[in-house]
């Protein structure tokens, strides 16, 4: 599929991942915040939280922290989420698509490679343009 940004919510656990990401997709297409399992060299370079406003639509990006059945409530006592239309988030490794009666849409995209941590590999597809949002979760 085609692309205007790439999203990786952390846990490269090497600067590597990242470069060969950034040589695929370009370095301006790659968007990154850190993950708990990153090293020093990312702790370095890369922001825990990533406020965007993705084609009109104010977006809040982390990895997050805690486990996958109290992690929406964490992220919303550690942030001021009120502004926000958009939230995606890793750490749980595990997918998440859900709009929330805060009217948020809530988005864990899983994870592609990781088999410690979940049993099913999954990632994110976010088609979003001024009047949509379409999240979808694509199981590999």
């Amino acid at each position: 599929k085609k692309i205007d940004y790439l999203i990786h919510l952390g846990d490269f656990t090497q600067l590597k991942v990242l470069t060969t990401l950034q040589e695929m997709f370009g370095k301006d297409k790659v968007i990154a915040v850190l993950g708990n399992m990153d090293n020093h060299q990312l702790k370095k370079i890369l922001p825990e939280n990533l406020e965007l406003n993705l084609f009109g639509h104010k977006t809040f990006i982390t990895h997050g922290t805690g486990g996958p059945n109290i992690i929406i409530k964490r992220l919303n006592k550690l942030h001021d989420l009120t502004d926000y239309e958009v939230v995606i988030f890793g750490h749980v490794h595990r997918p998440y698509n859900e709009r929330w009666r805060d009217g948020k849409l809530y988005l864990c995209p899983g994870t592609p490679t990781d088999k410690t941590f979940t049993d099913v590999n999954s990632y994110g597809f976010l088609r979003i343009s001024k009047g949509k949002i379409e999240p979808e979760i694509i199981y590999l």
